[in-house]
């Protein structure tokens, strides 16, 4: 497999791989069923009512969201922006 500078990799079921780029931020976006999460690996969250309530209320974000359901993907994404930095 070909490494791509600026990709973070992240390891799948049986020795399969999924990249997607360092610098990729977690986005809120409207759908017919409410509001769903995607975050920066391509992972999606539906938005409970609790949070719905608090994205609403300017109380959470997205980024925030990302870090309390996958708290690894901002530090791998970090840790490869740090690495091209030096």
């Amino acid at each position: 497999m070909k490494m791509r500078e600026g990709t973070v990799y992240q390891s799948v079921g049986w020795g399969g791989y999924i990249g997607w780029p360092a610098d990729a931020k977690p986005d809120i976006r409207p759908n017919i069923d409410g509001p769903l999460l995607i975050m920066r690996n391509g992972e999606l969250h539906w938005l409970n009512w609790r949070e719905r309530w608090q994205f609403w209320r300017g109380k959470t974000d997205a980024e925030r969201l990302e870090r309390k359901y996958r708290p690894a993907l901002a530090v791998m994404a970090a840790a490869v922006l740090s690495r091209e930095a030096v």
